[in-house]
């Protein structure tokens, strides 16, 4: 039974620990410190039960120590991305730092909850028979990852946005534009001339108000930036401008590496970070208690 919760709840950690575009988590130090914490935390969810089951409530008190060793890991993400910040060209932004280090927290919370579900499936099924009890808890342990999962996946920019390749002109004040949005003045001929040449420019366009709020966000602003600017190099230069009137947003930068399709796709799956959710509830003023009420 323990064995069982074990192995499903490393795998859980496993399955959610990859690495994309943002190239993060790194290759290997840092998949060998989160899997190895995912299966501390399916080993403490695996015994939890049989613990109880046994009277043996100093195994159970491990449960509280754990969840203390997981906050850790989420403090030791934060401290580590913020000394990153250092020598990033274009910085993450603390908004997005935050989002990173509770993601990986919650993560090794998936790991402990998917083996404590195995295990109590299997214990719960009546019987006791050894391959009976092992498919019960290997399926209760898999449905809990898929929900686990769907429940923790958030939404990313291009739910909420519409995004292509914008036009990058000036003016006779030598003010940059990104389609009709004004951006920066770029004094130097030199400047303007590899920015016409060489430069991309990208608008993001709320579908709806919400959107809009999410964007006004610079957290999230500065995340977008950050992602596009790491994943393609920068040469040199990169600016964002907010329109007021429209609530959209624009960047225009002279990247290393040329390629508008993959940066469309890249700005889509930048995630929103949590900071910028709101509750439906507190967005409908007809949802919300009156003054005399509570």
């Amino acid at each position: 039974m323990i064995t069982t919760g074990f192995v499903v709840g490393t795998f859980a950690r496993i399955i959610t620990l990859k690495e994309d575009y943002r190239q993060y988590p790194s290759y290997p130090n840092g998949f060998v410190i989160h899997i190895v914490t995912g299966a501390v935390a399916a080993a403490i969810g695996a015994v939890a039960i049989p613990a109880l089951v046994t009277k043996n409530f100093v195994g159970v008190s491990f449960l509280a120590l754990a969840i203390q060793q997981f906050r850790d890991v989420r403090r030791m993400e934060k401290v580590s991305l913020q000394e990153l910040e250092k020598s990033e060209f274009t910085p993450r932004g603390s908004a997005y730092i935050d989002g990173i280090a509770k993601t990986f927290e919650a993560r090794n919370y998936v790991a402990l909850l998917s083996a404590f579900l195995c295990v109590l499936a299997m214990l719960l099924l009546p019987g006791h028979r050894l391959l009976p009890d092992v498919t019960a808890g290997v399926v209760a342990g898999l449905l809990s990852i898929w929900l686990l999962r769907r429940y923790t996946k958030g939404k990313k920019v291009g739910d909420i946005a519409d995004i292509h390749i914008a036009k990058i002109t000036f003016d006779e004040k030598d003010k940059l534009y990104v389609d009709d949005i004004p951006v920066q003045n770029v004094g130097l001929p030199a400047a303007r001339e590899r920015f016409q040449q060489e430069g991309i420019a990208v608008m993001i366009t709320p579908r709806y108000a919400d959107g809009g709020i999410v964007l006004a966000n610079y957290g999230q602003r500065q995340a977008i930036v950050h992602e596009a600017a790491r994943t393609f190099g920068l040469k040199r230069y990169i600016y964002m401008r907010r329109d007021f009137n429209t609530g959209r947003i624009c960047f225009a930068m002279i990247p290393i590496r040329q390629d508008e399709a993959a940066l469309l796709k890249l700005v889509a799956q930048v995630p929103l970070l949590e900071s910028t959710k709101k509750s439906a509830r507190m967005r409908n003023p007809q949802l919300l208690p009156s003054e005399k009420g509570e």
